[in-house]
């Protein structure tokens, strides 16, 4: 539990890394609310631009695995004023996505009552073999989906298999590329 003078310290970065602590795959937990950056947000829509890594949507992604959000899960973002725009094409969005249901901005909180579907998970094929690489976690849910379902993803329209390697040859996952 946090205590109560220390709710602005854990708001933070610093304060989310002394008063957080990592959750796994199999932790069962029930999101309220997620906060996700955003560089541009169209008010009229929900839509958003992030910093175009695709991060967010990778743990939003993941969250819809694990059960701890769904698409009544509000998702709120915090902007400047000058940061709402009027130009983002819905047509333009891609499945993975994430649109928001509330703006903050110093001067004004908006309900965008967004019709944009929400991401129902990981789109596998929309992930780079490189992007896969990067992410431990990610290895590791795809590897779980991929035995419960007896199936291999195509990732970046290739097939992605995985190799443990002995503790001599390296600590950790390797990925094959076929």
């Amino acid at each position: 539990m946090i205590p109560t003078g220390c709710i602005p310290e854990a708001c933070t970065s610093v304060g989310a890394a002394k008063y957080g602590r990592p959750i796994g795959l199999d932790e069962v937990i029930k999101v309220d609310l997620i906060v996700i950056g955003s560089v541009a947000v169209d008010p009229s829509t929900g839509a958003r631009l992030g910093k175009g890594e695709g991060f967010a949507e990778l743990e939003y992604g993941m969250l819809r695995y694990m059960g701890a959000i769904d698409d009544s899960t509000m998702v709120v973002t915090t902007v400047h004023d000058k940061q709402l725009v009027d130009d983002i094409p819905v047509e333009k969005l891609l499945i993975h996505d994430v649109p928001v249901d509330i703006i903050c901005t110093p001067t004004q909180v908006i309900l965008t009552n967004t019709a944009i579907p929400k991401p129902q998970g990981i789109y596998w094929e929309k992930l780079s073999p490189e992007k896969l690489g990067q992410i431990r976690i990610l290895r590791e849910l795809k590897r779980r989906i991929e035995k419960r379902q007896e199936q291999y993803f195509l990732v970046g329209h290739l097939r992605i298999y995985h190799q443990q390697l002995s503790e001599e040859e390296e600590e950790g996952e390797k990925i094959k590329i076929c």
